[in-house]
């Protein structure tokens, strides 16, 4: 099997006249290990677009490797928040570049600072208001099924998400501002869930950070469910519970747009993942 120091005669070789010694190569690179991206980042500016085209199935190839081998890192972080973190930018690096460090830290960094310093003595309201009206982030409703929509960072810059994407950054930019949002696992429609005076509210951020309070949910149920939908919102929704139901809608995106190779590895993925 190659190694780092094979690889400078590998890359020389990629787009070598000679099928015979190209499909060598990328044999060798396809045993090369679960840092290959990261160690051919070196050889950059020899990688040429043919080149980057011939290992394009080897690097998609290693990137599965990649996210296998890391995959329980954030089950090994006691905090919930942090779990979620860790888990999504997993997913970030996976689709973006295994080389591509997330800036999905930075990006709510910058949300809750900005937030701070406009608000500061802004509630959890303020910053449902702040992220889905003053900024705009919205529900994606022309591209719900592209599997971006589960990439935090893409969804923070096209300001345009899935309903658990939404939910995720203002759970996680309300955690860096000490505030307790947690995920409520509503069927079919991931929501948020505050408490203000003791009263508990669900955030819709697919629609404009629209507030749920219990007593408009006891409206828009009928009698025969309203027992067991008050004792949906009212259960706790773990980090591992979120982050499966994200694995989920990768399944179902990847497989919507017919990239079934990658559903059935996040479907694996799911597989793996505990409750």
């Amino acid at each position: 099997m190659a190694n780092k120091q094979d690889l400078v005669h590998l890359v020389n070789l990629i787009d070598d006249d000679t099928t015979e010694v190209r499909n060598e190569v990328l044999k060798e690179l396809a045993n090369y290990g679960s840092t290959l991206e990261e160690d051919l980042l070196e050889y950059s500016g020899v990688l040429d677009k043919n080149m980057l085209k011939i290992l394009k199935p080897v690097l998609d190839n290693n990137r599965k490797n990649w996210l296998l081998d890391n995959w329980s890192l954030w089950q090994k972080i006691s905090d919930e928040k942090k779990q979620l973190e860790e888990a999504l930018n997993l997913i970030i690096r996976f689709q973006d570049g295994i080389t591509s460090q997330s800036s999905l830290p930075i990006l709510l960094d910058t949300y809750a600072n900005e937030f701070r310093q406009k608000t500061p003595y802004g509630d959890e309201i303020d910053l449902a208001n702040f992220l889905f009206v003053e900024k705009g982030i919205k529900g994606n409703t022309k591209d719900y099924h592209n599997p971006q929509n589960s990439n935090l960072v893409f969804v923070i810059q096209n300001k345009k998400g899935l309903p658990i994407s939404l939910s995720l950054i203002y759970i996680l930019i309300g955690s860096r501002l000490g505030f307790q949002i947690e995920g409520c696992n509503f069927p079919g429609h991931f929501l948020s869930k505050i408490f203000v005076d003791g009263e508990l509210i669900l955030v819709d951020g697919f629609h404009k950070g629209r507030l749920l309070y219990e007593r408009d949910i006891a409206e828009r149920v009928d009698t025969d469910s309203l027992e067991a939908v008050g004792k949906l919102i009212n259960l706790e929704t773990s980090s591992k519970i979120i982050i499966r139901r994200v694995l989920n809608n990768l399944v179902t995106a990847y497989k919507h747009k017919n990239e079934n190779d990658l559903s059935e590895f996040f479907a694996n993925l799911l597989s793996i993942t505990p409750w």
